[in-house]
C-alpha cells in the first residue's frame, strides 16, 4: 500500500512541478540538461510504478509502461494548457517514455522478490 501511496503522490508532485514556470524552477534543476531531468524524473516514477503495482507480475509490466508514457504526453500537454512560459517538447515525451522504460527495467532486473 505504502508503495502505491508513494506512486499517487510522485505523480502528483510531477503535475505540481510541470505547472511551475521557468522563473520559479530552482537555478540547480536549470543547470541540469532537459532531457536529463525528463529521463530521470520518469525513471523513478517507473520504479514507483513497479514497486506499487509491478512486483508480483511475471514478465515485462507494459501497462505500468503505458500509464507513464500517457502520463507523460499529458504532462507536455498541461504545460501548454496553463500557457506559462514553459512548451510541450515531443522530446521531453520521448526522454519520459525512456526514463520510465530503464526504470522499470531496472528495478525488474534488481528488485529481490
Amino acid at each position: 500500500m505504502k508503495w502505491r501511496i508513494g506512486f499517487v503522490a510522485y505523480c502528483g508532485l510531477v503535475l505540481y512541478l510541470s505547472s511551475l514556470s521557468s522563473g520559479e524552477l530552482p537555478e540547480q534543476a536549470l543547470s541540469i540538461p532537459d532531457q536529463a531531468l525528463h529521463f530521470g524524473e520518469y525513471a523513478l516514477m517507473g520504479v514507483l510504478g513497479w514497486g506499487a503495482f509491478g512486483r508480483h507480475a511475471s514478465g515485462f509490466p507494459w501497462a505500468i509502461f503505458a500509464f507513464c508514457c500517457c502520463f507523460g504526453i499529458a504532462d507536455e500537454c498541461w504545460q501548454d494548457w496553463l500557457d506559462r512560459s514553459r512548451n510541450p517538447d515531443v522530446w521531453d515525451a520521448a526522454f519520459d517514455a525512456a526514463g520510465a522504460f530503464a526504470g522499470l527495467l531496472l528495478s525488474m532486473v534488481f528488485w529481490k522478490r
